[in-house]
């Protein structure tokens, strides 16, 4: 069963994450420009479809880098970074100020559930940070946890910000990359893993870069733009 469970875990957190999204930006939705249920309703199941296709291709691709067998069931927490921006500014040429914002917090609640995989499967320890006496993870920094945390704070941060009318729109899904990118770059020190520096470093400085570079574009340009 738990095997089962740890296989299949990323479909059913991004559904979850779906029925999550939704309730959210359900009741946010003066604040995310999100108008009417049904409207609502296809931007969470595009958003689903996104996270998981974007997840698996960033997995294949950082096998296939690697030199490593492709695994078709590995997923990426990047690819929702790096690779979900393309599909929405391939499918939203003139709206994606607003889309930007929705998927920031479609997405936060998403991978906080898909974090939870981590623990089915096994994966993502942090390092030892001290003598584990009785075998256990105790002594282990808390890279799971943290990063669920990590989410939690976010949502609720963009929430308050967006009711409060403190942010710009489309600024929440760039601003989200750029936190997160320095988020798992300093946390990838922690990561159980082989050597200091490693491949997550250099997708977390993109993730910044690339974040950055839509932030910028988006505040010199009206909010009517898109």
């Amino acid at each position: 069963m738990a095997l089962l469970a740890s296989s299949y875990s990323v479909y059913l957190f991004v559904l979850v994450g779906f029925v999550f999204g939704f309730v959210i930006l359900y009741f946010n939705k003066d604040y995310f420009f999100v108008s009417g249920t049904p409207s609502l309703i296809f931007r969470c199941l595009l958003f689903s479809v996104l996270n998981v296709l974007s997840v698996l291709l960033f997995a294949v691709f950082e096998q296939l880098i690697s030199g490593n067998a492709v695994h078709f069931g590995a997923v990426s927490t990047y690819g929702m970074y790096l690779i979900c921006p393309l599909f929405i500014f391939l499918l939203f040429r003139k709206n994606h100020r607003e889309i930007f914002d929705s998927l920031a917090v479609y997405v936060l609640p998403s991978l906080f559930l898909q974090r939870i995989r981590c623990f089915f499967s096994g994966c993502c320890y942090g390092k030892l940070i001290g003598i584990n006496i009785f075998n256990t993870d105790i002594y282990r920094w808390p890279t799971r946890e943290s990063e669920m945390v990590f989410y939690i704070v976010m949502l609720l941060f963009f929430i308050k910000e967006k009711k409060h009318n403190n942010i710009k729109t489309g600024a929440m899904f760039p601003l989200l990359m750029i936190c997160y990118g320095t988020f798992r770059f300093v946390g990838e020190f922690f990561r159980e893993g082989a050597g200091i520096f490693h491949i997550a470093h250099l997708w977390s400085i993109l993730t910044v870069i690339i974040g950055t570079s839509i932030y910028v574009e988006y505040k010199k340009k009206r909010s009517t733009t898109y």
